[in-house]
């Protein structure tokens, strides 16, 4: 007699397929076929799925509910334009958010700071910025007094200008200025620092530029917004031993500092704009993201009360046309609205869930 149970037959590997299992298969490859697929979400669970064809079935990518978080805490994010994103999402449901950007103090008519005050934001692209901006605002590392570029840029206090190489779209009139508006901004950091009681931050690329001068990572491309870079810099493709030494720095950092503040960790759905690589720019794009997304998910691994949030993992499943807004690179933001909401839903308790001010 044989040895197979009666209702089930064999896949094309041997093994034993149930009855309620090929009815399940024989169901999903017909919806596949009349071309429907339920929309790809983001779900807080207490059992994450085990199977891919749960995910199929649900269309949901699970989030352990993990209650470490409430709405008292103060966040420091850090990172690309996926975290100002976040940044925005969250603060629109009345979470404080850190740095205050606000605060740094510089006269517009002597110096440029970023987008500021039009836009709280700088931007931090890479593990090697987001590493060294840590460093820096925390006293490990000291930027040099002569450690700028000059450049000529068309700017309010006339052509000439110096540039910060470590921070996105900061010039001045002179070096002191620059060293003064430095000085600011490393103070604003380290107080949002000091506040937070949790840290989210996003990585977005592993194409960076090397300052010759000084080893450390640009802020930016060369000639960004009109800025250095062309000679001073050169291109570096980093690997993940690279970008995981340097997750793990900056994770060490805080967890020396505040060893009982959540770390959340994100990639950053955001293609890049250009490679500088002999590449196609989606194969450069998407290996490095494949980098970042191992190094986090190891980091997350070996290190306590750090955590993963599968933002990218939505975008990039969801699909361009769900995810993508017109440029199919930045991210709609009902996405980020979603991605936030489950962020909430599994990272705190039920009664601590904050509603959204729209």
């Amino acid at each position: 007699m044989s040895g197979i149970a009666v209702g089930a037959s064999c896949d094309h590997y041997g093994a034993t397929v149930p009855f309620l299992e090929r009815v399940k298969r024989r169901y999903l490859r017909i919806r596949n076929r009349l071309g429907y697929a339920k929309p790809v979400r983001l779900m807080a669970s207490d059992k994450l799925n085990a199977k891919y064809g749960d995910f199929v079935s649900s269309g949901a990518i699970t989030i352990r509910k993990t209650p470490v978080l409430t709405s008292d805490d103060i966040f420091f994010t850090m990172g690309s334009c996926f975290a100002q994103e976040i940044r925005r999402a969250l603060t629109n449901r009345r979470i404080a958010c850190v740095p205050s950007y606000g605060n740094i103090s510089f006269d517009p008519a002597e110096a440029i700071v970023d987008e500021l005050p039009r836009q709280e934001h700088m931007n931090f692209y890479n593990t090697f910025t987001v590493r060294l901006q840590l460093e820096q605002m925390l006293g490990v590392w000291d930027q040099a007094d002569d450690d700028w570029w000059q450049v000529k840029k068309r700017v309010p206090w006339g052509s000439a200008s110096f540039q910060d190489p470590y921070r996105r779209g900061i010039f001045a009139k002179s070096p002191e200025i620059l060293k003064e508006v430095i000085g600011s901004v490393n103070r604003e950091m380290r107080a949002g620092f000091d506040a937070a009681t949790a840290f989210i931050f996003t990585f977005g690329m592993t194409q960076v530029f090397i300052n010759k001068a000084s080893g450390k990572a640009a802020a930016q491309k060369p000639l960004y917004l009109g800025g250095g870079g062309m000679q001073e810099t050169t291109l570096h493709v980093s690997s993940f031993q690279e970008n995981y030494a340097n997750v793990m720095a900056a994770v060490d950092m805080v967890r020396e500092r505040k060893p009982d503040a959540p770390i959340i960790l994100t990639v950053s759905p955001v293609a890049l704009a250009r490679t500088f690589q002999d590449a196609d720019v989606v194969t450069a794009s998407t290996e490095g993201k494949s980098v970042l997304r191992a190094v986090l998910g190891q980091v997350c691994r070996e290190r306590d009360n750090v955590h993963y949030l599968p933002s990218f993992e939505l975008v990039t499943y969801g699909g361009l046309a769900r995810s993508y807004r017109e440029d199919l690179r930045h991210v709609k933001n009902s996405v980020v609205d979603e991605i936030v909401e489950q962020f909430f839903n599994a990272y705190f308790a039920p009664s601590q869930v904050p509603s959204s001010e729209n």
